[in-house]
């Protein structure tokens, strides 16, 4: 942990005026990029508040969640995932967890409730280099490439962005 910490650091070296600028104004917004992951950094200059978005083609991280970006409409409920290329699992087995974090399969996902996006918790993928889903049976999979989570995760925490707790 300590080292993703420092490395993460190290990542956000090039953002040396994300708590205040040269001229002493506060800095808003800030952006990096860790892999194929980018992460958007902004502080409400009135509240002092920091939101932050992490992302990769194709895939959003969103409180504990990765969420990917099948198709334009589609029911993902019955999809099927690999990590790593390993065994073919249902997405449905990841429900419980993904529920719990606040995504509903029956009611839609966070970003598009019109369907076509599949989530899996953070913690079954935190390691991997790439996710293949497939969300239907005749249709084609898609890989995402999501190497280096854990360090995206350390580096926006590192410069400030709030971390989800439990």
């Amino acid at each position: 942990m300590l080292l993703a910490a420092a490395l993460s650091l190290s990542l956000f070296s090039h953002w040396p005026y994300l708590h205040g600028r040269r001229d002493g104004a506060p800095r808003s917004h800030a952006s990096a990029r860790v892999g194929p992951w980018r992460i958007a950094v902004k502080k409400d200059r009135f509240s002092g508040d920091v939101t932050c978005s992490i992302g990769a083609r194709g895939v959003s991280f969103r409180r504990d969640t990765l969420i990917f970006r099948l198709a334009r409409a589609g029911d993902a409920t019955n999809a099927v995932f690999r990590v790593d290329g390993g065994p073919a699992r249902p997405i449905s087995e990841t429900f419980d967890t993904v529920e719990a974090h606040g995504f509903f399969p029956q009611r839609g996902w966070i970003l598009d409730p019109q369907g076509g996006e599949a989530a899996l918790p953070a913690a079954v993928v935190s390691r991997a280099r790439a996710v293949t889903i497939r969300l239907a049976p005749k249709s084609h999979p898609r890989q995402f490439a999501i190497a280096r989570l854990a360090e995206a995760r350390a580096a926006a925490a590192a410069a400030g962005c709030p971390t989800r707790k439990g």
